[in-house]
């Protein structure tokens, strides 16, 4: 079958098609195609400024692992097969992993992505005079719920009453992941998101329980509960001394009345 289409990078958006699944092989594919970067660029890491030239992407084997729903071997004969077959590079190491799409201008037809781009500037031009009066506004509220989400996500985890419910280990790993920025470093997972209601997705996140947090917190409450019923008891009931005391008591004063 000849031919090919191009596919926008917004479809990783769409709550439709973006939902928890185990993926395959195809969509694996698919997702890090969508996720190189299509220019150069530059994004920190840590605390380092790292360079990433176009089709090729920085990320981590837990991230992939997470966002395939694989197990860590099955993800690494993934990336061997695709690098044996030469459709991809990779360097690893302790931090990160360096993927790179061999040959990543195949995937793009440059005539149509040129078009396309004068295309856009054309329309941009002619809707630029009725927009920009509006722009600082909106870069204003961005800015201002970029910073309140933030700070939700860190009053999170100080909140008594999700603590006592989820555990600390569930919350970290939800806040960790939400917050992570993005590959381009312009933005945080979160925001990839059009609507983001933190308690719904932390409740939701409890119900995936990715790696087994929630249901380790769970059993540590049983447990927790048990501990205090037995304390609870033992604390009530009678120690045998002092039922030999309290039987002596009453044989006593039997003995007197008869």
């Amino acid at each position: 079958m000849g031919g090919w289409i191009s596919l926008h990078r917004k479809i990783l958006e769409n709550p439709i098609l973006n939902r928890s699944r185990v993926y395959s092989n195809f969509e694996a594919w698919i997702w890090l195609l969508l996720k190189a970067n299509h220019k150069d660029n530059k994004f920190m890491l840590g605390t380092e400024l790292v360079k990433v030239k176009k089709g090729s992407m920085i990320t981590s084997q837990k991230k992939l692992c997470r966002q395939f729903r694989w197990g860590s071997t099955k993800l690494r004969n993934f990336l061997k097969v695709l690098q044996k077959d030469k459709m991809l590079l990779l360097e690893t190491n302790t931090q990160s992993t360096h993927i790179t799409i061999c040959n990543y201008d195949t995937y793009q037809d440059k005539q149509i992505t040129n078009k396309m781009q004068t295309t856009h500037a054309q329309h941009t031009d002619n809707t630029r005079t009725t927009t920009n009066n509006n722009v600082n506004n909106v870069n204003n509220v961005n800015n201002v719920n970029k910073k309140i989400l933030l700070q939700d996500f860190e009053n999170l985890l100080k909140d008594k009453e999700c603590l006592d419910k989820y555990g600390l280990a569930m919350i970290t790993e939800f806040v960790d992941y939400w917050i992570e920025p993005t590959l381009d470093g312009k933005k945080y997972n979160f925001q990839l998101k059009k609507t983001f209601h933190i308690k719904k997705r932390l409740a939701t996140w409890s119900k995936q329980d990715y790696k087994g947090t929630y249901k380790m917190h769970k059993e540590k409450l049983i447990q927790k509960r048990q501990d205090e019923y037995l304390r609870e008891a033992e604390k009530n009931a009678y120690r045998p001394d002092e039922q030999i005391d309290m039987t002596s008591k009453i044989t006593k004063g039997m003995f007197k009345k008869i």
